[in-house]
């Protein structure tokens, strides 16, 4: 037996090719991962897209101190005023914001607003309660909607 063949030291090795070639492979498997998870999401959706004007509506509030609002549609997509489709958050003089429901209007018909359309409701809790303010105070309303999770309307709203 021949112990110099055994430990020869002149031989190459094929490992930088090998190398080479797992890189390559995974790199390709990274990039291909990536795109499918990026490009697999389809199309976002968007919130409706509206114009909103709001007003305190000192008819409903001025006697029993109820948070109540005109809004006014001033243009863009029709907004439903639904708990399931629409979620309000009022924040009364800056204090915690607090869930609230807009779908129990003062005015008679649906919780569709379309353009056009001027709908008062009284502000409650999601509990039912009231909200109850006084004159003076500043409160900022929030619509958003549920689908999307996207601002629909942001208003400071004097009472």
């Amino acid at each position: 037996m021949d112990f110099k063949k055994l430990f020869r030291k002149d031989e190459k090795a094929v490992s930088p090719v090998i190398g080479v070639i797992l890189m390559v492979a995974i790199t390709v498997i990274l990039a291909a991962a990536i795109g499918s998870s990026v490009f697999s999401k389809g199309t976002a959706e968007a919130a409706p897209q509206a114009s909103l004007n709001m007003k305190a509506d000192g008819t409903y509030s001025s006697s029993k101190q109820q948070a109540v609002v005109r809004i006014e549609h001033l243009g863009g997509d029709a907004i439903n005023l639904n708990s399931n489709s629409t979620k309000l958050m009022i924040t009364i003089d800056n204090e915690l914001s607090k869930p609230a429901t807009a779908d129990n209007n003062v005015t008679s018909g649906d919780n569709i607003l379309e353009v056009g359309d001027t709908k008062a409701f009284k502000v409650k809790e999601t509990s039912g309660s009231e909200i109850k303010v006084t004159s003076g105070q500043i409160a900022n309303i929030k619509f958003i909607d549920v689908q999307t999770n996207q601002l629909i309307c942001d208003k400071n709203v004097r009472f």
